[in-house]
């Protein structure tokens, strides 16, 4: 019975966190219906800067409550580009079965960022950054550090990957399979670096590369 409860808490927790981190870009669609910056603008983009504090300084402390592994502090750049090499191998094959069977070039998911950036300046500077650095901090400890730790024994390592790439795709918008399988990969190979090095900022790094270069190249399309 103390077993069912425990794992009835761990999915509520997990589900909190699922929830919560759809909040802060929220915050950022409303404050992006004005095309100029306003006293409204600023109090919705310091909202999204705090709600993303309070989700980091929470996922971080409930990170290190349920943590299974052994912290090792060791930036692997080997693996961080090995993974971002795999990455671009799997967006593009996806990417082209995206084309060929639905006719999308780009995934919805992508479409609804797209729809943030360009329209106001201050919002589209903040999201930008907060794609680098703030998003990347808080979906992998989410995502990775949390419910990798969550469930399942300490020393299971696919299942753990499988699971994380699942959930990381279900809290990305997707229209079709395809798409849903190009999050479930991205996760999935974040949830194997992070398990491969045992240190969560490999993947934070990782995740942070591959935001990066999603973003200038939006923000080309959208200002060429």
């Amino acid at each position: 019975m103390s077993e069912i409860f425990s794992l009835i808490k761990r999915c509520c927790l997990m589900a909190a966190f699922f929830l919560c981190i759809e909040l802060p870009p929220i915050a950022m669609q409303i404050a992006n219906r004005s095309n100029r910056v306003t006293i409204k603008t600023i109090g919705l983009v310091l909202l999204f800067l705090l709600l993303f504090g309070f989700i980091i300084i929470w996922a971080r402390q409930t990170y290190h409550r349920y943590n299974q592994l052994p912290i090792r502090k060791r930036i692997n750049w080997k693996l961080i580009l090995g993974g971002y090499l795999f990455i671009l191998i799997g967006e593009f094959i996806l990417g082209v079965l995206n084309v060929l069977i639905y006719h999308q070039t780009e995934t919805a998911n992508n479409q609804s960022l797209m729809a943030i950036l360009g329209h106001n300046p201050l919002v589209t500077i903040v999201f930008a950054i907060s794609a680098v650095i703030l998003t990347p901090i808080a979906e992998e400890l989410i995502f990775r550090g949390v419910l990798m730790n969550l469930f399942f024994k300490p020393n299971t390592f696919w299942p753990k990957v499988i699971l994380s790439g699942i959930v990381f795709s279900a809290g990305h918008v997707s229209t079709n399979i395809i798409s849903f399988l190009l999050y479930c990969m991205l996760g999935m190979t974040l949830a194997y670096i992070y398990r491969e090095s045992e240190d969560i900022r490999n993947s934070m790094l990782l995740h942070g590369l591959n935001n990066l270069v999603a973003i200038l190249l939006m923000l080309s399309q959208l200002f060429n």
